[in-house]
């Protein structure tokens, strides 16, 4: 089955990044279903009608989301009902539910809103339970169009939801998925390494690419489940440690779940990464069973004050150094009260680099047991990529440091 997404904003073209596509692809693989083709189009009514109509030859199953709010760009509705030649039909009941939203909020439904009750002549409502504008789901000449909001938490659960009601109709055998992850492994190097199993499983297997982290995802047919384990014995074989498992949960997750299986808690302290770690960490409902807090030191002072980095260390060797990501580490374990903790201190640019220290370059403390040891890594990339980065490689090392301990034990 061909699936092609339009994206429709004109936001989406100046200065808003499209994550909407992350989130579709994500659920589509859940039903063995892969994007082929994605296009964003701005807030023209006939440059929607032109991408609809491109994917409506080719496509099977289209999936637009975004311009069916109540204001004059927003144009999907007028778009779709003239490209399939469908008149568009105002529901009472749509705007009675639409104004019965704005009244448990304490605000008179404007007048505007009721452009979301017009629907497209014999589709099928989908409803949004996180906002006003309803979805619709249209069967023509044997295509699936789903018509959605483009708000995440209001295209996530109205996707999956309408995913389920023509689950039937979207495939022609039972497909599988899986997802095999490897960490802290270049792509290049896990294509070289793997390239006999990417020939052999050919257009099955896709690789993506994320910070410190790929991931390998494999669709087969029920019939070919068996496959999946060796698979995943190839994969474990060649990349021992650096190999997650299967349908892992995000980083900072199975970091959560590694500390409380393990009973240990953990400490942060901060420079150049400004608290990304923290929020990630923290970003797990549960998390305080585990994560005592964080030191976002990103002053001298506060290094001095707070996590007792002498100023001699700080004057000798600076603030970007080996000798100060380790008094960041040792002392966040031992102010934070925790068993393992972890350091960064780097220079995430554009400026404040040197020949001797350039932008890019961080230092990683982790203090654990009666061993403190910090690592040097020098990143690529634009500020937000380097804290991005150097957080990531930072959890990688907890995950190595543990198992490693432990493996030793």
């Amino acid at each position: 089955m061909r699936v092609e997404v339009i994206n429709i904003g004109s936001e989406l073209l100046f200065n808003k990044v499209n994550t909407n596509i992350n989130l579709i692809s994500k659920i589509l693989l859940k039903y063995g279903l892969k994007i082929s083709k994605c296009v964003i189009i701005g807030d023209k009514k006939e440059d929607i009608k032109e991408a609809f109509l491109n994917s409506f030859e080719k496509a099977d199953f289209i999936i637009i989301t975004g311009g069916l709010g109540p204001t004059f760009d927003d144009l999907t509705r007028e778009s779709l009902s003239e490209a399939l030649n469908r008149k568009l039909i105002f529901d009472e009941k749509i705007w009675e539910e639409i104004k019965e939203k704005f009244k448990k909020r304490n605000i008179e439904p404007p007048e505007i809103n009721k452009r979301q009750a017009w629907i497209i002549d014999g589709s099928k409502i989908i409803e949004n339970k996180n906002g006003t504008a309803p979805g619709m789901l249209i069967e023509e000449k044997n295509k699936i169009i789903l018509l959605l909001p483009g708000p995440p938490n209001e295209l996530r659960p109205m996707l999956e939801e309408s995913l389920k009601s023509v689950k039937d109709k979207l495939k022609e055998e039972n497909l599988i998925t899986k997802v095999f992850s490897i960490i802290g492994v270049p792509e290049s190097e896990v294509e070289t390494k793997l390239k006999d199993l990417i020939d052999k499983m050919g257009e099955n297997f896709i690789i993506l690419a994320h910070p410190n982290l790929i991931e390998l995802v494999l669709t087969l047919p029920e019939k070919d489940k068996e496959k999946f384990l060796e698979v995943e014995n190839i994969i474990k074989n060649t990349f021992g440690l650096n190999y997650l498992g299967v349908d892992i949960p995000s980083i900072p997750e199975l970091i959560g779940k590694l500390l409380r299986e393990k009973k240990l808690k953990l400490a942060i302290a901060e420079s150049c990464s400004g608290g990304l770690a923290c929020k990630l960490i923290t970003d797990i409902p549960g998390s305080s069973e585990y994560f005592m807090g964080g030191f976002i030191t990103y002053s001298n002072i506060l290094k001095k004050k707070i996590l007792k980095v002498p100023k001699t260390i700080l004057r000798k060797y600076g603030a970007v150094s080996e000798e100060v990501a380790i008094y960041m580490a040792k002392n966040a374990k031992k102010y934070g009260k925790a068993d393992i903790s972890l350091s960064f201190t780097g220079i995430a640019g554009p400026t404040g680099g040197t020949p001797e220290k350039p932008v890019g370059l961080v230092w990683i403390g982790i203090s654990y047991k009666n061993k403190t040891n910090a690592y040097k890594f020098i990143f690529s990339g634009d500020r937000q990529t380097i804290r991005e980065r150097a957080v990531y490689k930072g959890f990688e090392l907890i995950r190595e440091v543990i198992l490693k301990n432990e493996k030793r034990n």
